[in-house]
């Protein structure tokens, strides 16, 4: 049987958008009106026949940007490190409030995410967060300094790890000694790819 070609998968490309309609696609591809109406025409086993000599009559040259493909790749590289912080931020408790100010998410958004995360059961049904112990609540204020050159949204996360307590329980940590932070992270849109809805678009993950 004879593997599939560069050449093959343009052809049948071709021949669906004719199919289909599509008749500005394939004049881009250099096709012309008589050889779209020859392709349109043609039934099934000749084009299978026309398959076999596609190699010879078609050809792929794939032209790529280096400094575009760099750009590219180094956007695609960001908005997936940013997701990834956004949803370790979930898993470890970030309060609705604190994704808002970090991203400009709405109360909806915030409820989706989690529920995309599985962790809507793990929301809270009302009252204050458990304060820390005294102890821990001195290493939050350290660790929180340690982090201060970290990006407001990684110095949550970062400090909440290296403690054992919630994003949640950093927050009311900094509330209550007056230290809470203007947010002044990255801004990004609030649809990611991750949005079980849509894909990314106007405020992210």
């Amino acid at each position: 049987m004879k593997k599939p070609c560069p050449a093959d998968v343009i052809l049948h490309f071709v021949i669906e958008r004719i199919h289909e309609g599509h008749f500005d696609a394939v004049l881009a591809l250099g096709f012309s009106w008589e050889q779209i109406r020859f392709l349109e025409s043609l039934p099934g086993r000749d084009l299978h026949y026309l398959f076999n000599f596609a190699e010879h009559f078609i050809a792929l040259q794939i032209d790529l940007d280096a400094v575009q493909s760099r750009i590219a790749i180094q956007r695609v590289t960001e908005q997936q490190r940013l997701r990834e912080t956004q949803q370790a931020l979930l898993r470890a408790g970030a309060p609705r409030q604190l994704m808002i100010e970090l991203y400009g998410w709405t109360a909806t958004y915030y409820c989706d995410q989690r529920k995309f995360l599985g962790l809507d059961e793990d929301m809270p049904r009302g009252g204050r967060p458990q304060n820390p112990s005294p102890d821990a609540e001195d290493q939050i204020l350290l660790q929180w300094e340690q982090h201060a050159e970290r990006p407001l949204d990684e110095r949550y996360l970062e400090t909440a790890r290296a403690v054992s307590v919630t994003v949640r329980q950093v927050r009311s940590t900094l509330e209550r000694n007056g230290m809470l932070a203007e947010p002044g992270c990255r801004r990004s849109p609030r649809r990611t790819p991750s949005d079980p809805e849509r894909s990314r678009s106007a405020h992210v993950v």
